[in-house]
């Protein structure tokens, strides 16, 4: 039987370069491929893109700023998040003093404490200051009434009294106090004075505030 020629049970040139560019078309076209397009996936440059549905069936982690331009529907009770279930507290207190003596200077007669809930920053507050009291003295006077709120005057209402008379006068205050801390006091009072005498001790003296806040996270 006849012998094949050295070399004949090795593939020619033209079949090793067919090879090569075969494997060179399955590159290329592996690399325009996109496998995942029925799924609705396509890579961009520094993210993807999906075009159709996407289900999380695990933990999802995101690290950075997530903006949703559509409807977000979520199952009732699904977040338990003490910012949603409660964005917003409401407080109220009051607080009252009679029988004392008014002078001329400044003088809280009557605080109220309110302590900050736990996770709330912002404080809403409401106040209205309120007094009466006896001119005892024999020249016609004035009675100042003011709220203060952490040391933050709201400013001073007053009116005249004349000799034996007693007038009343309310002063209201709101503000808005931010940054605030777990554990972290709010502290406000009334304040009364006279314009030029101090005015004796009487039951007909009184001083009243009444505080409503609002505690947002």
């Amino acid at each position: 039987m006849a012998q094949g020629l050295p070399g004949s049970q090795f593939p020619g040139e033209d079949a090793q370069g067919r090879e090569v560019k075969d494997l060179k078309r399955t590159v290329q076209q592996l690399a325009a491929a996109n496998p995942l397009a029925t799924a609705g996936i396509s890579a961009v440059e520094g993210g993807i893109i999906v075009e159709g549905s996407e289900t999380v069936n695990g933990p999802l982690i995101i690290n950075g700023p997530a903006t949703i331009t559509g409807a977000l529907n979520l199952p009732a009770g699904i977040i338990g998040n003490d910012a949603l279930a409660n964005p917003m507290i409401v407080e109220a207190a009051s607080n009252y003093l009679n029988n004392y003596a008014v002078g001329t200077t400044s003088t809280a007669r009557a605080t109220v404490t309110l302590g900050v809930p736990d996770g709330f920053t912002t404080a809403v507050v409401m106040t209205n200051a309120t007094a009466m009291a006896q001119n005892s003295t024999a020249t016609t006077d004035y009675l100042y009434v003011q709220a203060v709120v952490d040391g933050v005057s709201g400013g001073e209402m007053y009116t005249s009294a004349g000799p034996g008379l007693a007038v009343g006068i309310a002063s209201p205050f709101n503000t808005t106090i931010y940054g605030l801390v777990n554990g972290q006091d709010i502290t406000v009072s009334v304040a009364t004075r006279t314009g030029f005498a101090t005015w004796t001790a009487s039951t007909a003296n009184q001083a009243n505030i009444y505080v409503t806040v609002l505690y947002f996270r």
